[in-house]
């Protein structure tokens, strides 16, 4: 017995051998094996190793869902069990004249995520349901160069035209959006929500951008990204929209709500003299983006919006309705476009590209809403998007 032994407490039993791994060489080569034979296995050993590393199979498997775009933590930011989470997707392909579309749902017991890559649609996405929910004033710009916006349920990003290509004259680009379900307009932005989305996005486009051989990354912008505004609780009567000198017109008592109601009259014991009084939040975007929309929020959704569209990719998707409906309208420079009690679209080509002036009205059947105030709309917003001074007349009605 050697010193060290001597010394050894008598109720510590020796310890054991080190376990090895059952992929280890020495477990696998039991007895004598000559030295090429062993060189020979463990090479065997290290190719089948290296070939499940590549592949992501066996204990080297990463489970990464929405064409391997996303892993476990990026799924964290966005759901409470991200363990739990299925998806189920198609691949992104380009199909003709429909572009780059696929779709990836991922759901758990709690709920559903939808990203959907698809080119913009002029005929339908414009004033479709993509506008009214992916151009909300919920949704802020990202930034940096970015076509792109997000909320605390939705987000959106264009894949880089560089990559894609460019949309012809009256197509809108192809986008990569995420849409977590319903929204209740008025509730105030959950940050961190919405920077979970806007990351998820990212990692989404720059995957795309990956399995289309283009070089490049987008910087993901979660961290920087503007202030929601306030959801206020009314606007100025003097400055609609935060705009100087825009108003409702005043009411007539005859005047019905989308329901059939009576708009005139008292409220809370006060006389209404104008619309404003029936909107109860009023959201605008934040400078800086691609669109300035004012929503006039009541009973959690929207009544009335009023939509700048400053960059030119996107103002592409309201070309076709500028003459859509009943009262025309014509402006300085060739600047044109339509209106009736419930929509409003003007165009105009200005220095910094085309510019697209949007309005809608869902709650009230009045005539006047529209007629008075989108036109005053159009004038100042001009000015302020560099359009420069245009003299917005109404032509002779052709109906509503």
């Amino acid at each position: 017995m050697s010193e060290a032994d001597d010394h050894r407490p008598a109720e510590v039993p020796e310890p054991p051998p080190a376990s090895r791994a059952w992929w280890h060489p020495s477990r696998l080569l039991r007895g004598r094996v000559r030295p090429a034979v062993a060189t020979a296995v463990v090479g065997v050993l290290l190719g089948v190793a290296g070939t499940a590393w590549q592949t992501g199979t066996g204990p080297f498997r990463d489970d990464r869902t929405c064409w391997d775009a996303l892993d476990t933590g990026d799924l964290k930011r966005v759901f409470r069990e991200p363990d739990k989470v299925v998806a189920e997707e198609t691949a992104v392909q380009y199909r003709d004249l429909l572009g780059y579309s696929g779709v990836c749902r991922m759901s758990t017991g709690r709920g559903a995520v939808t990203v959907n890559v698809h080119q913009l649609d002029e005929h339908y996405d414009g004033l479709g349901r993509w506008g009214t929910e992916f151009l909300a004033p919920r949704l802020v710009p990202m930034g940096g160069g970015l076509l792109g916006m997000a909320s605390d349920t939705r987000a959106w990003l264009a894949l880089p035209e560089g990559c894609v290509g460019r949309p012809s004259g009256l197509d809108g680009p192809t986008v990569v959006d995420i849409d977590t379900g319903w929204t209740v307009q008025d509730r105030e932005v959950d940050k961190k929500e919405r920077a979970g989305l806007t990351h998820m996005v990212v990692k989404l486009v720059n995957r795309i951008i990956d399995q289309e051989g283009c070089s490049g990354t987008v910087v993901d912008p979660s961290d920087r990204l503007p202030a929601a505004d306030d959801i206020r609780a009314e606007d100025r009567p003097d400055a609609v929209c935060g705009i100087k000198g825009l108003t409702f017109p005043a009411r007539s008592e005859d005047d019905t709500d989308a329901s059939g109601g009576k708009k005139g009259g008292k409220r809370g014991g006060k006389d209404r003299t104008d619309d404003s009084a029936d909107w109860s939040r009023v959201q605008v975007t934040p400078d800086g983006g691609p669109v300035r929309a004012c929503d006039h929020i009541r009973v959690g959704s929207t009544g009335l919006r009023l939509m700048t569209v400053s960059d030119p990719r996107l103002a592409a998707l309201f070309e076709r309705s500028r003459s859509e409906y009943g009262t025309p309208l014509k402006g300085a420079r060739g600047s044109s476009g339509s209106l009736s009690a419930r929509n409003g679209v003007f165009w105009a080509s200005c220095q910094t590209g085309d510019v697209a002036f949007v309005a809608r009205n869902t709650e009230w059947d009045s005539s006047a809403l529209l007629h008075t105030v989108f036109p005053r709309y159009i004038e100042a917003e001009a000015i302020r998007v560099g359009c420069g001074t245009l003299k917005v007349t109404t032509g002779t009605s052709e109906g509503s």
